[in-house]
């Protein structure tokens, strides 16, 4: 009974067929080429694949298998759900109910994803209905009650008769006996509002069967009889079917004679329409009667028909079972290449993601290892310039503490030098007129290089407070020299020195006169200062890759303990006169002006006795 049930409800399902059944399939079918538009070509398919299950299950496949190719190339997801709602059908027939139950939740699937509650009603009546083919009546059970819920909201609710009938079939006891009524009228309701005749004859057959499980045989033999006689007349054969075959079951012990007449109606209406599983419900119920009835030609008659419905079922399976288990296969396999591609997919975004995910570190670690080591070398270079103003500021410190006595030594010769001479001209009347004019004149002099070398000191100070651009220019160093020794001339004559400039006419030095002229000075200064009376001072220099100029004086010497630190401002130098603090003082300048000049000056001492002050600058050719 629930099987045939079931293949009532798979009828149902399939979309309301009155009369001229065969007509829209031949319609259908001599449209099918002229569609041009996809969507309505799919939806044609699926109409012809829901109609020929009835008369040919390897033509509904074929129709239902179709349209799901075209649904998925074009990406039609509600003729896809169709179509696999369709080919549910066909496996549910075929009996392989788990490949139906799979296609049917596939279809469920589609119909919630694109909002359409009708057919997601409908999908949980059929996930219900295969439960209940299979047994698994808590699972059906389940489903027919989500259907029910569900479709409450329905706006258009026929789908609703076909929920509450296949539930009043399959399930009675589980309906409240007050409300079998009331879901029945419901459901004749709908079925009448929408002219649902195929479901107003199913209403008709459920309250037949319900007047029979209350004891109200005639009532339900009479309704029952109306209903196969209006399915008949609308050419509903598969409802009626069922209908015939539960008169059949009904007159079976008290009129067998009657019940064999409707086992007969029932399996005429299954051999012209080709329905072969009923052929051998009907073929086998009739073998069953004539054996207790040791009708043995009835008894050869039906088991003939048995057997060749058997081998002729034998037969199909052989020649079309295979392609439904091809089909299904292949489809298992496409969804498990799929399923590999999808995860593939996956794990390439994944890793594309830790790929990304660790190139970003990469880079955010190594630029915070090049702006770390950036920032170190900043600090470097800070910590660098830091030094070297520190530097500054400690030879600047020094040089404002000593510019006092920088000034002292390059003015006390010539002041001197004018003293010497105010103190002669005391004893005017001892002098001629020509020697007192030579005074003058000396006078005169005396206070030029005063001045000079009081412009030359202001030049240096200037260069030491805003900067100096060093430009050098050619001079002959002969010269230099010898105006460099004249403002020395009194001094030695008084101390009987001999000044000797042994430099070359030829050398050309390349230099700054100012700074220059002022390490000269310092140095012929620095030699008569420590030179005995009635010695030499030697002024030579040399040509090659430098020119060298030195000034060598026959004196003490220098203790070697001060011979490394005469040029250098930051040396705490203990001198042992006033004489020395001049000199040293003085030498320090005369190194800073070397190195404006790109030069060198050092100092040793000679192998007999005194020493040699030098200094050296590129010489350009």
């Amino acid at each position: 009974m629930k099987k045939t049930v079931s293949f009532l409800v798979l009828l149902l399902l399939a979309v309301s067929v009155c009369f001229g059944q065969s007509r829209e399939v031949n319609k259908l079918k001599k449209d099918l080429p002229l569609i041009h538009d996809s969507t309505k070509y799919v939806n044609a398919l699926n109409r012809l694949g829901m109609l020929m299950y009835e008369q040919n299950i390897d033509s509904a496949f074929y129709y239902a298998k179709k349209a799901r190719s075209i649904a998925e190339r074009l990406n039609y997801k509600a003729g896809k759900a169709d179509a696999l709602n369709a080919i549910g059908i066909v496996y549910d027939l075929k009996g392989n109910l788990q490949l139906s139950l799979r296609y049917y939740n596939e279809a469920y699937n589609l119909y919630k994803e694109l909002n359409d509650t009708s057919n997601t009603v409908q999908g949980l009546m059929n996930i219900g209905l295969v439960f209940n083919e299979n047994r698994e009546d808590k699972k059906a059970i389940n489903f027919f009650k989500r259907a029910i819920n569900m479709g409450k909201t329905l706006q258009r609710d026929s789908i609703m008769s076909l929920v509450l009938c296949n539930y009043l079939l399959l399930y009675p006891e589980q309906i409240p006996k007050d409300s079998v009524e009331i879901y029945l009228d419901k459901a004749r309701e709908i079925g009448t509002r929408f002219k649902d005749n195929r479901m107003l004859v199913e209403a008709d057959q459920v309250q037949g069967l319900l007047y029979l499980q209350n004891n109200e045989r005639e009532k339900g033999a009479a309704l029952l009889q109306k209903a196969v006689n209006n399915g008949l007349t609308m050419e509903l054969y598969y409802l009626s079917l069922d209908i015939v075959m539960n008169l059949g079951d009904l007159y079976l012990e008290p009129n067998i004679n009657k019940a064999i007449d409707y086992y007969k109606q029932g399996l005429s209406i299954a051999e012209k329409s080709g329905y072969h599983y009923y052929e051998k419900i009907f073929g086998k119920k009739l073998y069953d009667i004539y054996i207790a009835q040791n009708n043995l030609p009835e008894v050869q008659r039906y088991s003939s028909k048995l057997l060749k419905l058997y081998d002729d079922e034998e037969k199909y399976t052989n020649t079309s079972g295979f392609d439904y288990i091809d089909y299904a296969l292949k489809d298992q396999q496409l969804e498990a290449i799929t399923i590999r591609s999808q995860n593939r997919q996956v794990l390439a975004i994944v890793l594309g993601i830790l790929f990304i995910i660790t190139a970003v570190t990469v880079i955010f670690t190594y630029r915070l290892y090049r702006l770390k080591k950036k920032h170190g070398q900043t600090l470097e270079e800070l910590n660098r310039t830091v030094q070297l103003r520190n530097e500054k500021l400690e030879i600047d410190h020094e040089f404002n503490n000593r510019l006092v006595s920088i000034l002292a030594h390059d003015f006390r010769q010539p002041i001197g030098a004018l003293k010497t001479l105010a103190t002669v001209l005391k004893d005017a009347d001892s002098f001629t007129r020509d020697e007192l004019m030579e005074l003058v004149d000396t006078m005169e002099h005396s206070s030029n290089i005063s001045l000079e070398i009081f412009e030359n000191i202001l030049q240096w100070i200037k260069q030491q407070l805003s900067g100096f651009d060093y430009k050098a220019v050619p001079l002959p160093l002969k010269e230099l020299i010898d105006e460099a020794i004249q403002p020395f001339n009194l001094i030695s004559e008084d101390h009987k020195l001999k000044l000797i400039n042994a430099v070359d006419p030829a050398i050309i030095i390349h230099a700054d006169k100012e700074l220059v002229q002022f390490i000269h000075r310092n140095f012929i200064h620095n030699a008569i200062k420590f030179s005995p009376d009635n010695s030499t001072v030697t002024i030579s220099a040399s040509s090659d890759k430098d020119v060298t100029v030195c000034v060598q004086d026959e004196g003490k010497g220098i203790s070697p303990d001060k011979l490394q630190l005469l040029f250098n401002f930051k040396a705490n130098m203990q001198y042992s006169n006033e004489k020395e603090k001049g000199a040293g003082v003085a030498l320090m300048i005369c190194k800073d002006f070397t190195e404006k000049m790109n030069g060198r000056i050092w100092v040793e001492n000679n192998r007999v006795k005194g020493a040699a002050f030098c200094y050296s600058l590129p010489n350009v050719r």
